[in-house]
This record gives structure tokens, sequence and C-alpha cells, in this order.
């Protein structure tokens, strides 16, 4: 019996055990039917055999007629998709008070498309030297390019302090 410490299913290749429940090719379920009778049914079928837990005791094994390989490629596929799914990354944008419009359109497609992903963006722009003085033209720059990601996202947090702006976006629901 391989893989049974990690609970994975397995081919079998011989009768190990006596009697076992079985869902055909057809995706009908029998109960308790002998282990030789389901394997030479997968043979002559030209697929294979698949034990999905270990019997024990008076327990009967759970088996599937089915295409092993192919099973395999669909369950790490859904693994795969299903982990996609549920991965949720916060992105973050830099910008500078001094950033030209083209640049903030450029920005502002990366931000919509991190947004409609279903990704949190970070909005954070930095203030160097002399533009700390301008932060009430900073904090206007930052509220405008916002209102570019309107139809996208809408702001969660705002955290501004003496030299910096950062702000939180999560998609629209």
């Amino acid at each position: 019996m391989k893989n049974l410490k990690n609970n994975e299913p397995f081919i079998v290749r011989y009768a190990n055990f006596e009697s076992t429940k079985v869902i055909d090719e057809k995706g009908q379920f029998h109960n308790n039917i002998k282990t030789y009778e389901a394997l030479k049914r997968s043979r002559e079928l030209g697929l294979d055999l698949v034990c999905f837990n270990q019997p024990e005791g008076k327990d009967l094994a759970f088996c599937k007629i089915i295409d092993f390989l192919k099973w395999k490629y669909e369950e790490e596929k859904r693994k795969k998709k299903e982990s996609k799914i549920n991965r949720k990354d916060n992105k973050e944008i830099r910008l500078s008070p001094l950033i030209a419009d083209n640049d903030i359109m450029h920005k502002m497609k990366q931000v919509n498309n991190f947004l409609d992903d279903g990704d949190d963006v970070t909005l954070t722009m930095k203030l160097k030297g002399r533009e700390r003085y301008h932060f009430s033209e900073a904090q206007e720059k930052m509220n405008s390019i916002l209102k570019m990601c309107d139809g996208h996202g809408k702001e969660v947090s705002r955290k501004q302090t003496g030299d910096m702006i950062i702000i939180h976006l999560v998609k629209v629901k």
C-alpha cells in the first residue's frame, strides 16, 4: 500500500483487500464488491482502480474506476485555481508629488487592474526635502488621483504624517 502516510489515493495493482465500495466509470455506486472483480473490470476498460482510503478493521475501501493520471491532473488544476481564488495580495504603488500627468495615467491603469483582479492597493506618496513645505498641494494631487479610482476601488484607510500620505484601497463590490 502506497501513500498511506500522506492519505493520498493510490492505484490498486492487485486485490490486497477482500471487498470494496466502488464508483464505476459511469458514476454508479456499488457497495461491497469483491476487489478482484473491480480490478478485472477496470483492466477491461483500460482504466485504473484507485483507492481513496486505507480500510481499517471491517471497514470497506472506497475505490473509483477512473484514469488516474487524468484525475490527478484535474485535481492539481483545481487546487491551483482554488489557491488563486483565495489569494489576495496587497500591491503598493509609490507616487511622487511632482509626478507628471501621463505617469499618473499609467499608474492608475495599474491600480485599476490590481483592483479588478481582487487585490488591495496601497498608494504611497513620500515627500522629500522641500516638498514637505507643499504638503497641501500633495494632498490635493492625491485626492485627484483617488477620483480616478472611483469606479474600481474605494478608500478604506488614510494615514498622513508630515512627509507621507498612505491610502489603502479595496475593490468596490
